[in-house]
């Protein structure tokens, strides 16, 4: 049988990177969803103090994983 997969979009952020909000997001989407098998960063952005310096970096991501084969044969 073939593999079926489903992507979901996501966003979380981090004070101190971009790859620290990847890493943030999949973190805990790995909690409740199970076989991740891939990511695309779909935005970044963040915020900034008033002299230009990145407070937050904001990230979304489309994840996708595995779904579950059916339990009824």
């Amino acid at each position: 049988m073939s593999q079926i997969t489903k992507t979901v979009r996501l966003s979380g952020s981090s004070p101190d990177s971009v790859e620290d909000g990847v890493r943030t997001v999949l973190a805990r989407a790995a909690v409740t969803i199970d076989e991740i098998v891939r990511f695309d960063v779909v935005h970044t952005g963040g915020t900034v103090d008033s002299s230009g310096v990145p407070t937050e970096f904001e990230v979304t991501l489309d994840i996708t994983f595995v779904v579950k084969e059916s339990v009824h044969g």
